[in-house]
């Protein structure tokens, strides 16, 4: 008897040792398997975790951190395997909860199926509503996938739950909703957007930009739209008539939209130069242009596309030697620049054709 309670003393004391040895030992080897993960050794983290697994089953982040470094070592597929199989597990923490969702939502992304990623931060938000990471990540997710109204959206949570604001970023959601909008032929929708976007933030001019746009682009399809109407009676005659000058009072909508954002944005002035030219030529307005550009020029007197601009207007009315000086003077700003020095070959070959025609 005294034997066998000495043995059984014995076996307690080394059982009662070797449990916190194991467990440290599994500490040690996470530690372990997180600094190798951080230093990009993925095949020795993977043996750590694995080797955790082994001891310890119920050790859920180990799970976690395997799955994660599958999925960065370019097998996501087989990421979502284990983490997917730990929602069968029972008595999960509402930490591990977050951390599963997160990794199978960053492993479909990898695998190039957005809406499921999407789905996993979905279920995120249901057990954590203000995850920060979550809305931060759909705002990316639905971005990728050009749905701006609801990257647009969480990016606004986000903003919320993280007391941080933005508001230039969140007026360019708005921008691109818009965008979307003309593409899909809903002008006066895109135009709202566009509007709510410098309610957020006033100082985006690009918002003008795009209003101009979406005016030019509503008043082409009343213009296509004339143009298939057959005038065969008086009727439709009159019909061809009105969608002409929808299209004209759209196209003259479009003006005043482009020289704001040329006002606000005299740098970028070169994106609505062309347009500006040729709608109020459409418009029979085109006297309009060279005060336009010389106002732009008042904003930005280097600005080389309106000096090129005004110079091939002086050079139309004849006005070679004016020409020639504006052009001159942007070669000053910017001696590089093609555009000024094919005008001047342009202007200096017409004003020696001028000269032999006298002589």
């Amino acid at each position: 008897v005294l034997v066998l309670s000495i043995a059984a003393v014995t076996v307690a004391v080394y059982l009662l040792k070797l449990k916190p040895m194991k467990g440290t030992k599994v500490k040690d080897l996470y530690a372990e398997g997180l600094d190798l993960m951080i230093t990009g050794r993925r095949k020795a983290a993977y043996k750590n975790f694995k080797d955790i697994i082994h001891q310890d089953s119920d050790n859920i982040k180990a799970y976690l951190r395997l799955g994660q470094v599958l999925r960065e070592g370019g097998n996501p597929s087989q990421a979502i395997k284990i983490h997917r199989g730990l929602s069968h597990r029972r008595n999960l923490s509402h930490y591990e909860k977050v951390e599963m969702y997160k990794n199978l939502a960053l492993d479909y992304y990898k695998t190039g199926n957005i809406n499921a990623a999407i789905n996993e931060l979905h279920t995120l938000l249901k057990i954590e509503k203000y995850n920060e990471w979550a809305l931060s990540q759909l705002s990316v997710f639905y971005r990728v996938q050009q749905d701006w109204k609801n990257a647009g959206e969480y990016f606004e949570k986000y903003q919320k739950v993280a007391n941080k604001e933005d508001k230039h970023k969140l007026a360019l959601y708005k921008i691109q909703e818009g965008r979307n909008l003309i593409n899909d032929k809903k002008f006066a929708d895109a135009r709202r957007k566009f509007e709510d976007a410098l309610n957020i933030s006033s100082a985006l001019g690009v918002a003008y930009y795009f209003i101009g746009n979406s005016y030019s682009s509503e008043s082409e399809t009343a213009y296509q739209k004339s143009l298939e109407i057959k005038t065969e009676d008086k009727s439709i005659s009159d019909d061809k008539l009105e969608q002409m000058e929808q299209a004209k009072d759209l196209l003259g909508k479009a003006i005043p939209m482009w020289i704001r954002y040329a006002e606000l944005n005299p740098k970028q002035a070169w994106m609505v130069i062309h347009l500006l030219k040729d709608g109020l030529f459409a418009l029979d307005r085109y006297s309009e242009f060279e005060d336009i550009l010389k106002q732009i020029l008042k904003n930005d007197s280097d600005n080389i596309e309106v000096i090129a601009s005004l110079s091939e207007i002086y050079s139309h009315r004849g006005e070679d030697i004016e020409a020639i000086e504006f052009i001159d003077s942007a070669l000053e700003q910017d001696p590089t620049s093609l555009i000024v020095k094919l005008i001047k070959m342009k202007l200096q070959a017409k004003k020696e054709k001028s000269s032999k025609e006298f002589t």
